[in-house]
C-alpha cells in the first residue's frame, strides 16, 4: 500500500473475503513487513495449509519471479533448492499458462511427468494440437489428473508416424 491507513493482507485472504461478503469486521495484527518476508511467509503458509501439487508450486514460483523477486526469496518461500526452482520455472516458461490453467492442479501428477509434457509440447504442431484439445468438451469435463493424462497421451501418440497401408 502506498497510502497511510491502508494495509496489505499477508495471512487470512480467504477469511477476509468471507467477512467482507458477510459485512462483518475483522480484527487484525498490523506490523511492518518487508516484501521479501511477506512472500516467504505467504509461501510457507500456503505450503503448510494444503498439499500443493508440483504445478501449483511452479505457478506460484513463476508469479513471484514475474513480480521481480529473486531466486533466493522464491526458494525460501517454497522451501526448495536451486535445481528444483530451475525445473519449476522451466515448466512454466515452456508450457503456455492457458494450457496449465486448463489442466488445473493435477495433484496426482508429479514433476517428472510435467517435465515430459514440456518436451512434447515444444514441438510447434503439438502446441497447436494441445490448444485445440483443451477447448474440447471431453477435456473440460474430465477431472484435473485425467485432463493431464488426456493431453499427455494425445501428444505422445500423435507424434508417432502413422503406418502405411
Amino acid at each position: 500500500p502506498t497510502k497511510n491507513g491502508r494495509y496489505q493482507i499477508v495471512f487470512g485472504h480467504r477469511r477476509a473475503r468471507v467477512a467482507k461478503q458477510l459485512g462483518k469486521p475483522v480484527r487484525a495484527v498490523v506490523k511492518e513487513l518487508h516484501d521479501r518476508d511477506h512472500v516467504v511467509a505467504q509461501g510457507q503458509e500456503n505450503s503448510a495449509r494444503a498439499n500443493l501439487s508440483f504445478i501449483e508450486r511452479a505457478v506460484f514460483a513463476q508469479n513471484l519471479a514475474d513480480l521481480g523477486h529473486d531466486r533466493e526469496t522464491i526458494q525460501s518461500a517454497l522451501a526448495i533448492d536451486a535445481p528444483m526452482l530451475t525445473r519449476m520455472l522451466s515448466v512454466t516458461k515452456r508450457i503456455p499458462n492457458a494450457i496449465i490453467h486448463a489442466i488445473g492442479a493435477a495433484k496426482g501428477v508429479g514433476r517428472d511427468r510435467w517435465l515430459d509434457l514440456t518436451l512434447l509440447i515444444e514441438k510447434p504442431s503439438n502446441l497447436m494440437k494441445a490448444e485445440e484439445l483443451v477447448e474440447t468438451e471431453k477435456f473440460k469435463s474430465a477431472a484435473t489428473d485425467d485432463r493431464f493424462n488426456l493431453l499427455f497421451n494425445f501428444l505422445k501418440t500423435s507424434r508417432k508416424p502413422k503406418k502405411g497401408a
